[in-house]
This record gives structure tokens, C-alpha cells and sequence, in this order.
């Protein structure tokens, strides 16, 4: 199939486009900043440019949008405002196309900045968690939601969790990973591990939730991401549908005994303050897809600690 592709040369497209192509599809990819990989075919642009949008768009039959969004105002208004709608636009003028597939995100749904007592899922609407891009992700779907409702848009929308890749993971976890002087939640920290940090030391932080609880979340592996997105290009059983790729859920008190275990470092409990427990139902991608996850927090954990060694 003809594939146009917006936001290719970033996380997502870096690894899902070489899939497709090694899968027989025919793609053209905007290039903006950084290069797309190789064997597409390439337009040079900005999403913000709707005369570029429409000369990668073209005759094509799918349409990705993997655009990160807005780290900012600019990036949320320019990419994730105008930029969908440029996409959305040109859509509506090209015939041809049979399917819209946006990556938007679970920072579309508040995770842990709202209480969430039920599973994250499909069902759950757009509220943001504050900042830019929780924000652009919101905006990015309710736009695409307007457009469905008006001119009947052959949508397909991924909500991505965290994504894990190198050695993220571990970022996660420890303070001073790359002694750097960063730690997780660091803002959080009391005035002696403030200085623990200052100071170089490593440590894995233990978040808890106001009630003392360890917090409980979500991350996804960026092969999961890769496996579950080329699930979704083509695939009739995706249309006007909202899916979550994103691992097991796993409280926080494990992988940060696993660790410790592994690096041979202390655990240190830090209270988060506004910060709830979330989880994310990922069934109606594996019972429509048949998509699952092949990594958990530890396998993620350990998968890190092997590109390290």
C-alpha cells in the first residue's frame, strides 16, 4: 500500500518505518530536522505547511501521524494544533485514503495526576495532567474526534505509554544513573538526599503516594510500539477505534528491589505529593489485533542493564 508519513524520523517512525517498508509498502515521509530512514521516498517540509503536507500526502492510501507533539507552546500550537489540522484538511481532499492513524499518548488521559479507580482505557476521554505536551495530546485528539464526527474520518488512534528504549528505564529508578546529578522525582527530594545527589551518590528512589503506598504505573518497550502499530496500518479491525499500547502495570516497590539487587545500591522512599496509582487496559488491542506485550518492568530492567554492560 501507499503509506505518507508524517513524523518519521522520530522515535516511533525510526523504527516502524523500516517494518513497513520490509513489508512491501510504498512510502513517502516528510523531512524535517533529522533524516528518515532509508528507502522512502522524502519530502522536505514542515507539518506546519500545508503545501508539504499535501505533496506527502499525495495519492497515498494510509496516512501516519507520529508526530511527538508539543514539548512547549509553540511545538503544541505549531505541531499538534495546526499541524493535525493541515493533516485532516488535505485528508478530507484526498479521496484515496483509507485510513488515519495518529500516535497520540496516556499522558492524553491524566494518568497518575487524577484519580483513575477504574483502568485507563479506550473508554477513558482526553483530560491533560498540565504542561504543553499532555496538552497537545488532548487537543490532537479531540481534533481528530471533530473531524469523525463531521466528514466521517477513517480514523485509528494508538495511545502510546511511556516509551522505553536504551536505558531509560533505569532513569526511572536511579538518581545519578549518569552522574549528572538528576534523580527521579527529584523536586520531591528532602534536603539530605538533595545533597546525596549534589554529591554524586547513586540511588534508587522508591516513589510513594500521598497515603504511603508505592505508586503504580505503566511503560512500554519500543518494540511493543513497533509490533503493535504495524498491527494497525491496514487493518480494518482498527478503524474508528482508540487503542493502548503500554505494558503490565507494576508498582514501584519490585523493579526497585530488583534493581537494588542488581546494582548493589540503597532504596530510598520519596513521597510525591498529587501523584495517584494508575493502570491501563490494553484488551481491546489484543482482542481485536492481537497484540500483547512481550516485555514487563523487569524484562524492560533487564534488557537496559544488558545494552549497559
Amino acid at each position: 500500500m501507499k503509506i505518507a508519513v508524517l513524523g518519521g524520523s522520530g522515535l516511533c517512525g525510526r523504527d516502524l518505518l523500516p517494518v513497513l517498508l520490509a513489508a512491501g509498502h510504498e512510502i513517502r515521509a516528510m523531512q524535517h530536522a533529522t533524516p528518515v530512514p532509508e528507502g522512502c521516498e522524502v519530502v522536505e517540509g514542515s507539518i506546519a505547511d500545508p503545501d508539504a503536507v499535501a505533496e506527502t500526502i499525495g495519492d497515498a492510501e494510509i496516512v501516519l501521524q507520529l508526530t511527538k507533539g508539543g514539548g512547549g507552546i509553540e511545538q503544541a500550537v505549531t505541531t499538534s494544533v495546526r499541524g493535525t489540522i493541515n493533516v485532516l484538511d488535505c485528508i478530507q481532499r484526498a479521496p484515496g485514503v483509507k485510513q488515519y492513524l495518529l500516535t497520540s499518548s496516556d499522558a492524553a488521559t491524566g494518568i497518575w495526576a487524577h484519580p483513575h479507580p477504574e483502568p485507563i482505557s479506550h473508554r477513558t476521554p482526553p483530560m491533560g495532567y498540565g504542561g504543553y505536551y499532555s496538552l497537545g495530546k488532548v487537543l490532537e485528539e479531540v481534533i481528530v474526534a471533530n473531524y469523525h464526527r463531521n466528514s466521517r474520518l477513517p480514523y485509528t488512534v494508538a495511545r502510546l505509554s511511556y516509551v522505553m528504549r536504551e536505558d531509560l528505564v533505569l532513569r526511572l529508578f536511579v538518581a545519578n544513573l549518569r552522574g549528572d546529578g538528576r534523580g527521579p522525582h527529584e523536586e520531591h527530594y528532602s534536603d539530605a538526599l538533595k545533597a546525596r545527589l549534589a554529591a554524586g551518590e547513586k540511588f534508587i528512589v522508591l516513589p510513594l503516594a500521598a497515603d504511603g503506598a508505592p505508586l503504580r504505573r505503566t511503560i512500554v518497550e519500543l518494540a511493543d510500539v513497533t509490533a503493535g502499530l504495524a498491527a494497525m496500518v491496514g487493518n480494518e479491525a482498527a478503524m474508528e477505534k482508540t487503542f493502548h499500547l503500554s505494558g503490565p502495570a507494576f508498582r514501584y516497590d519490585g523493579p526497585c528491589e530488583h534493581l537494588a539487587g542488581k546494582l548493589d545500591l540503597p532504596i530510598e522512599k520519596v513521597t510525591v505529593p498529587g501523584a495517584y496509582p494508575f493502570s491501563i487496559d490494553t484488551s481491546l488491542t489484543t482482542d481485536l489485533l492481537g497484540w500483547e506485550p512481550t516485555f514487563d518492568v523487569i524484562a524492560s530492567i533487564d534488557a537496559a542493564l544488558a545494552r549497559l554492560a
